[in-house]
């Protein structure tokens, strides 16, 4: 890579061109806060739940229960997938842009490898 630095400013030209929001955005980081919330809820809200219905032998109060453990459930499978949205998001974005960037390059050694020709006019008569 430090053979390479005209390589590195043009890819970091680049990324300014086309205005990609930085990496760290606070709604990634929302995001990625909201879903550990969601999931340390989730998982204490069934432990909640499982000592309400232990203490009783009310149905009416293990029903309550039962809801507030399904509650917790599905907090933890939304938190979760939440949380992967934030974390995932950045590191894609700028998989993304780096995927394009080099895929550019290759294009640009391949034209010039042919030479620098046009492949739609080959076939032009002079």
């Amino acid at each position: 890579m430090q053979g390479q630095p005209d390589r590195i400013e043009q890819f970091k030209a680049d990324i300014a061109e086309l205005k990609i929001v930085d990496p760290s955005s606070p709604r990634d980081q929302l995001a990625t806060r909201l879903g550990l919330g969601a999931l340390v809820a989730g998982v204490v809200l069934p432990v909640v739940a499982y000592s309400m219905s232990n203490g009783t032998t009310n149905p009416l109060g293990q029903r309550d229960a039962i809801i507030l453990a399904l509650l917790g459930v599905s907090l933890v499978v939304a938190g979760g997938a939440l949380y992967l949205k934030g974390a995932l998001s950045s590191f894609l974005r700028f998989w993304l842009v780096r995927d394009l960037h080099e895929r550019r390059a290759q294009t640009d050694r391949l034209l010039d490898g042919l030479g620098g020709r046009d492949r739609g006019t080959e076939g032009d008569p002079p």
